[in-house]
């Protein structure tokens, strides 16, 4: 483990250096993203404050729950969006390769190299959105409320993580652009920018026990906010997203390895 996070911190340094080597686009970028999901978060308070209550949730509340998505999202992708992302245009290139020939697993190695620090602009705006909402709505700041915020927050951001993971584990047959990764990353997680109770019933079952995606926030606001479950679904299901978070990173690096098995090279 301290090899690891040795070779962690360097290829950490590494990373810095390059994403900064142009100092002013890098800070652009962050004030870009600052801007971008600012106005998200600023249109959907104003959306949901005109109609008093989504679903029984204020829209203090439903900022605290794209908070969590926002901020579990960008602890993940630091890690795992670029290595995801840019996994079949490797392929294609030839470039994968060279992660097969390194004194480290694959994994490891892409998970280090690809390490992006642009994502400080998600954490930092969406830190500020969670402590904002979660003073509004009243929250009693005491070690077991803190502890259940980062617990959830780390569960949220495994399930971030594995979806990343295990979308780009296409790549590896398809060698070309991935629809799965688009389909997990754009096109289910819209649905969790709202509380899962706006939905149909088989929705609300699909996100909870299918594609676990209301673990990555709905439930965790659900936690901290003593909100109820979707009618008829077990209770404990708030209390289970960091154990749902460490199975479906488990899983999706079990099935990325099987991906891997049978990978053959482009012969770029």
């Amino acid at each position: 483990m301290k090899r690891y996070l040795k070779l962690f911190l360097s290829f950490l340094r590494v990373s810095f250096r390059i994403q900064t080597a142009y100092r002013s686009t890098y800070f652009a970028g962050i004030v870009g993203q600052w801007l971008s999901y600012g106005a998200t978060f600023a249109t959907l308070f104003i959306l949901v404050s005109s109609f008093d209550r989504l679903s029984g949730w204020t829209a203090d509340e439903v900022l605290l729950l794209y908070g969590i998505s926002i901020l579990s999202y960008s602890i993940g992708a630091a890690f795992f969006f670029t290595p995801s992302s840019g996994l079949s245009a490797k392929i294609r290139s030839g470039e994968f390769d060279a992660s097969l020939t390194k004194p480290l697993h694959p994994f490891i190695h892409e998970m280090f190299t690809g390490f992006n620090l642009g994502y400080v602009s998600h954490f930092t705006l969406s830190m500020a959105v969670i402590v904002f909402a979660l003073v509004r709505v009243g929250f009693q700041c005491t070690f077991l409320s803190l502890l259940r915020l980062v617990l959830v927050v780390l569960g949220a951001a495994l399930i971030q993580a594995a979806a990343l993971i295990a979308g780009s584990v296409m790549s590896f047959f398809t060698v070309n652009e991935n629809p799965v990764l688009d389909f997990l990353l754009f096109n289910m997680k819209k649905f969790i920018d709202y509380p899962i109770t706006v939905y149909p019933r088989g929705i609300q079952f699909i996100l909870t026990f299918i594609l676990p995606f209301a673990f990555m926030n709905f439930y965790p606001a659900s936690l901290l906010l003593g909100k109820p479950v979707p009618e008829g679904f077990p209770a404990v299901l708030p209390y289970l997203t960091p154990a749902v978070g460490v199975l479906c990173f488990a899983l999706s690096v079990l099935l990325w390895n099987w991906g891997l098995r049978h990978y053959k090279s482009t012969g770029s």
